[in-house]
């Protein structure tokens, strides 16, 4: 049971260079861990079709946020270790390891006590981001889509620790919106009542995660280049000295994504199955993401890879801005 910063981690935060933190989550919890098939569609270039599909993505996201100038910081547990900067083989291991789940902020106590191997949301990740230096965090974080408020929320309140976390954590986090599962809206409020700035990548409106645009879809303030998303940042830390993260929010390159309302049959029927089900809640994320695949024949799979990939290569460029 301890907290691992590498020394890799411990230098670059020292040096001021460019750094992005990568959650693990989706490699345990949000991605299949078997090879290419042909029901899934098309493989993305970026991913190995000879490689199971999750840690294909997490070397395709190393290479995106290398190739734009930073160091990649992958965050996860092994044998109860809490690691910020795993290596190679850690990140292997951990994504190969069928046993594996996730964690969150009420859970990580006791799985470091009982030497858990897990991947970490983004939540846990953005934990990691501050214990990496308390003094100098990790500022720049990319992720897929960050958990909010669960749709039937007034009937049964499942509301996502991602959100305690932004509230309290001085890091930009470059994600597609929130995930698809969730209650759109009710998120958006709630990232402005906790004080999270939710600032639009070239869009004026919050981004649907892997599906297109809905002129129904909440207002957000847009940004122009990743010159201006930067210097916000450092007004928002530095000048106000306000202890939240920022939003930034990347529209599913449009090449992928899905139509808009092609996914509120399929989760309808993947909500109705998990509650039928009477599974925990932490289950309801990964089985809800895996249903949709399902239904969907590898299109929201295909989505979400491209995504991750892509908000990856704009942590990057955004790490780089921020270091200057």
């Amino acid at each position: 049971m301890s907290i691992l910063v590498s020394e890799q981690v411990h230098e670059t935060l020292q040096s001021g260079a460019p750094i992005v933190a990568l959650e693990t989550a989706v490699l345990t919890s949000g991605l299949p861990r078997c090879i290419w098939n042909d029901s899934f569609g098309a493989c993305p270039s970026q991913i190995e079709s000879t490689q199971p599909i999750n840690w294909a993505l997490a070397k395709a996201m190393t290479a995106a946020v290398e190739q734009n100038g930073a160091t990649p910081v992958w965050i996860g547990m092994l044998n109860g270790t809490f690691i910020i900067g795993m290596n190679q083989e850690e990140l292997l291991e951990l994504s190969t390891d069928e046993t594996a789940t996730k964690v969150s902020l009420a859970t990580f106590a006791k799985a470091m006590y009982e030497e858990k191997t897990a991947g970490t949301t983004v939540a846990a990740t953005l934990l990691g981001c501050k214990l990496a230096n308390p003094e100098r965090p990790i500022r720049v974080f990319a992720t897929g889509g960050i958990g909010g408020v669960h749709k039937n929320w007034s009937t049964q309140l499942d509301v996502s620790a991602d959100l305690t976390a932004l509230a309290t954590t001085p890091t930009c986090v470059v994600a597609s919106g929130a995930k698809s599962i969730l209650d759109v809206h009710a998120t958006v409020e709630a990232l402005e009542t906790i004080g999270v700035p939710v600032l639009g990548m070239g869009c004026d409106r919050f981004p649907p995660f892997i599906e297109r645009f809905d002129s129904k879809d909440p207002i957000i303030s847009n940004v122009s280049s990743i010159h201006e998303l930067a210097e916000i940042c450092k007004t928002h830390w530095n000048s106000l000295k306000l202890p939240s993260a920022i939003l930034a929010g990347i529209p599913v390159p449009e090449n992928v994504a899905l139509e808009r309302g092609s996914l509120a049959e399929a989760l309808q029927k993947a909500e109705q199955s998990w509650f039928e089900k009477n599974m925990p809640s932490t289950t309801r994320t990964p089985y809800l993401l895996g249903a949709l695949a399902e239904i969907t024949q590898g299109a929201s799979l295909i989505a979400n890879l491209e995504l991750l990939c892509n908000n990856a290569k704009i942590a990057g460029k955004l790490a780089v801005s921020l270091s200057d």
